[in-house]
Protein backbone atom coordinates (compact mmCIF):
# COMPACT_ATOMS: atom_id res chain seq x y z
CA UNK A 1 0.00 0.00 0.00
CA UNK A 2 1.70 3.02 -1.16
CA UNK A 3 -0.13 5.08 2.11
CA UNK A 4 0.98 3.12 4.21
CA UNK A 5 3.21 5.87 5.82
CA UNK A 6 0.63 8.13 7.09
CA UNK A 7 -0.89 5.21 9.15
CA UNK A 8 0.37 6.70 12.13
CA UNK A 9 -0.55 10.03 11.51
CA UNK A 10 -3.68 11.32 13.51
CA UNK A 11 -6.58 11.70 10.75
CA UNK A 12 -7.16 14.97 9.66
CA UNK A 13 -11.15 14.75 9.33
CA UNK A 14 -10.43 14.46 13.28
CA UNK A 15 -9.29 18.41 13.30
CA UNK A 16 -12.21 20.70 14.72
CA UNK A 17 -12.33 24.02 13.72
CA UNK A 18 -14.44 27.02 15.73
CA UNK A 19 -16.14 29.32 13.26
CA UNK A 20 -14.38 32.09 14.73
CA UNK A 21 -10.64 30.57 13.82
CA UNK A 22 -10.01 32.61 10.53
CA UNK A 23 -6.66 31.49 9.64
CA UNK A 24 -4.72 28.19 9.82
CA UNK A 25 -0.98 27.94 10.44
CA UNK A 26 0.69 24.87 9.52
CA UNK A 27 4.90 23.52 9.20
CA UNK A 28 6.22 21.19 7.45
CA UNK A 29 7.42 19.48 10.57
CA UNK A 30 4.33 18.01 12.25
CA UNK A 31 0.73 19.11 14.57
CA UNK A 32 -2.86 19.88 13.43
CA UNK A 33 -2.97 20.76 9.70
CA UNK A 34 1.12 19.18 8.82
CA UNK A 35 -0.74 17.53 6.37
CA UNK A 36 -1.10 20.46 4.32
CA UNK A 37 2.57 20.56 3.95
CA UNK A 38 4.71 18.99 1.06
CA UNK A 39 6.88 17.02 3.60
CA UNK A 40 3.94 14.83 4.23
CA UNK A 41 4.21 11.04 3.96
CA UNK A 42 1.56 10.95 0.83
CA UNK A 43 2.66 9.83 -2.09
CA UNK A 44 2.69 11.33 -5.44
CA UNK A 45 2.55 10.32 -9.08
CA UNK A 46 3.52 12.18 -11.75
CA UNK A 47 4.13 10.61 -15.44
CA UNK A 48 3.77 7.23 -14.13
CA UNK A 49 6.29 7.69 -11.53
CA UNK A 50 5.69 7.12 -7.70
CA UNK A 51 7.49 9.95 -5.70
CA UNK A 52 7.44 9.35 -2.23
CA UNK A 53 5.92 12.88 -0.85
CA UNK A 54 5.11 16.21 -2.91
CA UNK A 55 8.37 17.63 -2.01
CA UNK A 56 10.38 15.11 -3.93
CA UNK A 57 8.11 16.09 -6.80
CA UNK A 58 8.18 19.67 -6.67
CA UNK A 59 11.65 19.50 -6.17
CA UNK A 60 12.66 16.70 -8.97
CA UNK A 61 10.91 19.37 -11.54
CA UNK A 62 13.98 21.62 -11.27
CA UNK A 63 15.79 18.67 -13.03
CA UNK A 64 13.26 16.40 -14.40
CA UNK A 65 13.31 17.86 -18.37
CA UNK A 66 17.37 18.49 -18.62
CA UNK A 67 18.88 16.52 -15.56
CA UNK A 68 16.59 13.55 -15.40
CA UNK A 69 19.56 10.94 -13.44
CA UNK A 70 19.21 14.26 -10.91
CA UNK A 71 15.45 14.21 -10.73
CA UNK A 72 15.55 10.31 -10.45
CA UNK A 73 18.36 10.52 -7.78
CA UNK A 74 15.87 12.79 -6.19
CA UNK A 75 13.06 10.69 -6.17
CA UNK A 76 14.62 7.73 -5.22
CA UNK A 77 17.83 8.52 -2.82
CA UNK A 78 15.18 8.19 0.25
CA UNK A 79 12.02 8.44 1.85
CA UNK A 80 12.07 11.32 3.65
CA UNK A 81 11.49 14.59 2.36
CA UNK A 82 14.61 16.62 3.77
CA UNK A 83 16.62 14.12 1.64
CA UNK A 84 15.12 15.96 -1.02
CA UNK A 85 15.05 19.28 -0.19
CA UNK A 86 19.16 18.90 0.31
CA UNK A 87 19.98 17.19 -2.76
CA UNK A 88 18.19 20.03 -4.81
CA UNK A 89 20.37 22.68 -2.64
CA UNK A 90 23.51 21.13 -3.60
CA UNK A 91 22.57 20.15 -7.18
CA UNK A 92 21.33 24.09 -7.20
CA UNK A 93 23.53 25.41 -9.71
CA UNK A 94 21.70 22.37 -12.30
CA UNK A 95 18.42 23.74 -11.86
CA UNK A 96 16.31 24.56 -14.72
CA UNK A 97 17.34 28.14 -15.98
CA UNK A 98 13.82 29.24 -15.53
CA UNK A 99 12.97 27.84 -12.34
CA UNK A 100 12.22 31.38 -10.22
CA UNK A 101 10.26 31.86 -13.45
CA UNK A 102 8.34 28.46 -13.37
CA UNK A 103 8.38 27.87 -9.32
CA UNK A 104 5.25 28.83 -8.40
CA UNK A 105 3.36 27.39 -11.61
CA UNK A 106 5.15 24.20 -10.61
CA UNK A 107 4.11 24.06 -6.88
CA UNK A 108 0.35 24.68 -7.76
CA UNK A 109 0.83 21.63 -10.61
CA UNK A 110 2.81 19.29 -7.78
CA UNK A 111 -0.04 20.55 -4.59
CA UNK A 112 -3.36 19.53 -7.48
CA UNK A 113 -1.76 16.01 -8.05
CA UNK A 114 -1.21 15.44 -4.30
CA UNK A 115 -4.65 16.83 -3.10
CA UNK A 116 -6.59 15.16 -6.11
CA UNK A 117 -4.33 12.07 -5.34
CA UNK A 118 -5.74 11.69 -2.17
CA UNK A 119 -9.76 11.83 -1.43
CA UNK A 120 -8.65 12.61 2.50
CA UNK A 121 -6.36 15.26 2.34
CA UNK A 122 -9.08 16.86 -0.51
CA UNK A 123 -11.65 17.09 1.86
CA UNK A 124 -8.77 18.35 4.80
CA UNK A 125 -8.25 21.39 2.31
CA UNK A 126 -11.95 21.71 1.93
CA UNK A 127 -12.98 21.74 5.58
CA UNK A 128 -10.30 24.41 6.28
CA UNK A 129 -13.36 26.53 4.26
CA UNK A 130 -12.21 30.30 3.99
CA UNK A 131 -9.64 30.67 6.47
CA UNK A 132 -6.62 32.15 5.45
CA UNK A 133 -3.86 29.33 4.99
CA UNK A 134 -0.36 30.37 6.38
CA UNK A 135 2.57 27.72 5.69
CA UNK A 136 5.04 28.99 9.11
CA UNK A 137 8.55 27.75 7.73
CA UNK A 138 10.58 29.17 10.76
CA UNK A 139 12.90 31.96 9.94
CA UNK A 140 14.40 29.54 6.78
CA UNK A 141 11.64 30.76 4.14
CA UNK A 142 10.25 34.46 3.19
CA UNK A 143 8.81 33.05 -0.14
CA UNK A 144 6.63 30.01 0.25
CA UNK A 145 6.29 30.61 3.78
CA UNK A 146 5.76 33.42 6.49
CA UNK A 147 9.24 34.10 7.31
CA UNK A 148 10.87 35.08 10.51
CA UNK A 149 8.86 37.77 11.42
CA UNK A 150 5.63 36.89 9.86
CA UNK A 151 6.12 39.18 7.12
CA UNK A 152 7.20 36.09 4.78
CA UNK A 153 5.10 36.03 0.94
CA UNK A 154 3.39 32.95 2.13
CA UNK A 155 3.48 31.72 -1.42
CA UNK A 156 2.69 27.90 -0.52
CA UNK A 157 -0.31 29.32 1.35
CA UNK A 158 -1.41 30.94 -1.14
CA UNK A 159 -0.80 28.13 -3.90
CA UNK A 160 -3.24 25.78 -1.30
CA UNK A 161 -5.95 29.04 -1.46
CA UNK A 162 -6.36 28.81 -4.95
CA UNK A 163 -6.63 25.12 -5.22
CA UNK A 164 -9.14 25.35 -2.48
CA UNK A 165 -11.23 27.76 -4.47
CA UNK A 166 -10.78 25.75 -7.93
CA UNK A 167 -11.91 22.23 -5.95
CA UNK A 168 -14.70 24.10 -4.36
CA UNK A 169 -15.82 25.54 -7.50
CA UNK A 170 -15.11 21.95 -9.11
CA UNK A 171 -17.23 20.26 -6.42
CA UNK A 172 -20.18 23.11 -7.02
CA UNK A 173 -20.28 22.41 -10.57
CA UNK A 174 -20.72 18.86 -10.01
CA UNK A 175 -23.23 19.31 -7.58
CA UNK A 176 -25.12 21.30 -10.09
CA UNK A 177 -24.76 18.74 -12.96
CA UNK A 178 -26.12 15.91 -10.54
CA UNK A 179 -29.13 18.52 -9.67
CA UNK A 180 -29.88 19.09 -13.19
CA UNK A 181 -30.05 15.24 -14.39
CA UNK A 182 -31.77 14.28 -11.31
CA UNK A 183 -34.68 17.49 -12.44
CA UNK A 184 -34.57 15.93 -16.03
CA UNK A 185 -34.20 11.85 -14.82
CA UNK A 186 -32.10 9.76 -15.94
CA UNK A 187 -33.27 9.36 -19.13
CA UNK A 188 -33.11 5.81 -19.35
CA UNK A 189 -36.23 3.64 -20.84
Amino acid sequence: NPDSTHNNLPDPSSYTLQPSVTEITFSHESGPFFELSNYAPYTVTYKEKVYPTAEHLFQARKFLGHRPLFAEHIRRGSEQPQFATEAARRLALESRPDWEEKRVEIMEEVIELKFTQHEKLRRLLLNTGDRNLIYSSGTSDDFWGNGAHGTGQNEMGRALMRLRDELKREESEAKAILADLRRKGTGRR
